[in-house]
């Protein structure tokens, strides 16, 4: 009788035998209600995104797109992705960390499947970082990639839009769109200075009461002790990556090239959309609005920057062109529909456990580690 397929757990045990948060524990309960509030806001961001739309025009507008135009863009929208991966692993050579471009690909689909469909504060770095340790020995240098490809990635984002906004010519700006903001760092810091105080106040308590106590001393004893065997050798090589990345600055001037290239990709897929919709609207505006959007979007108050990231380009678009709303929502929908479609994938990838190497299962040729 075949013996069964057992994937081991990340602590070398099976699944089974993993501990769980129980119901009703704090742990519990604390991942629940962050959960209900990232739905709540999301929820709340899709109702005042369609406040003063009718459901049905909108849906009419996404059901008369032409599918052949609509499936070219989630085309295009895929080939970005793997430029991403192309990124990513120009990063991981970077490091002498050669993982497979496959395995890559599949380790950043699932996490595009936890950025787009999961309400988890963490995204699809976390898992990503955490899963890419499973396939070398270099675990902290593998780990850093994610958060240096995330940082270009981001920098690569603000470059596009300033970059565009700054060459768009002064008559369009003043006729549709333009940034103005007044920015005083000390001012905004003394508007909240008695935050700053009960602040220091509470850490200051923290402190009297552990060092009052003789279970607090000893907390802290090994809280510090902890940190001078292991934050030594984590600092050294987190130095030693950065050097790495700064002699090897071609491979980031590289890998600032490939951002721009799947961007711009990303964006002339929804470029097509929006001019199958019968949204005129000047291209240069189309790098600006989404690379915002998915900077709203990155930030954690949603399921994946739901509602943010719609309420946005609704109102972006019907700033400068002289569309209905329902266009531009439809165009917003549109977007989140391929990049759900997209992350599609990455499910598969984590039901079927194609995200974690050969050894890491314990019927498999050689030991799991």
């Amino acid at each position: 009788m075949p013996k069964a397929r057992v994937r081991k757990s990340e602590y070398g045990v099976s699944r089974a035998s993993r501990p769980r948060a129980r119901a009703g524990s704090p742990r519990h309960n604390r991942k629940y209600i962050s959960y209900l509030l990232r739905f709540i806001v999301a929820a709340a961001a899709l109702y005042l995104a369609f406040r003063g739309e009718n459901f049905t025009e909108v849906f009419e507008v996404l059901l008369g797109l032409n599918l052949w135009i609509f499936a070219g863009a989630v085309g295009f929208y895929v080939i970005a992705q793997l430029i991403f991966v192309a990124r990513w692993s120009l990063l991981l050579k970077v490091q002498s960390i050669r993982i497979g471009f496959w395995p890559a690909v599949r380790l950043h689909f699932l996490g595009l499947f936890y950025n787009n469909c999961l309400p988890g504060a963490t995204g699809g770095d976390l898992p990503r970082a955490w899963y890419v340790t499973k396939h070398t020995d270099k675990k902290l240098e593998a780990a850093l990639s994610v958060f240096v490809d995330r940082v270009i990635g981001l920098i690569g984002m603000l470059i596009m839009a300033f970059g565009c906004y700054w060459f768009i010519p002064e008559e369009s700006r003043e006729g549709g769109f333009n940034f103005s903001f007044e920015l005083n760092f000390f001012r905004r810091l003394a508007e909240y200075k008695s935050v700053f105080i009960w602040l220091g106040a509470a850490i200051a308590v923290v402190i009297v009461l552990l060092v009052s106590n003789s279970r607090g001393r000893n907390l802290l004893r090994r809280g510090f002790n902890i940190i001078r065997r292991h934050g030594t050798s984590i600092l050294s090589k987190v130095k030693d990556s950065i050097r790495i990345y700064c002699h090897k600055w071609p491979a980031i001037v590289g890998a600032l090239l490939l951002t721009f290239c799947c961007q711009s990709l990303t964006v002339v897929a929804m470029w097509l959309v929006a001019s199958e919709i019968g949204i005129d609207v000047p291209a240069k505006y189309y790098f600006i609005f989404f690379p915002v959007s998915w900077l709203l979007g990155a930030v954690p108050i949603s399921v994946g920057g739901l509602g943010i990231m719609e309420g946005w380009l609704k109102m972006m678009f019907m700033r400068v062109g002289t569309m209905s709303g329902k266009n531009a929502l439809a165009l917003a929908l549109c977007q989140r529909l391929i990049f759900l479609i997209a992350s599609l994938p990455g499910a598969i990838i984590h039901l079927i456990g194609a995200h974690l190497p050969k050894d890491f299962f314990i019927d498999s040729g050689k030991p799991a580690e």
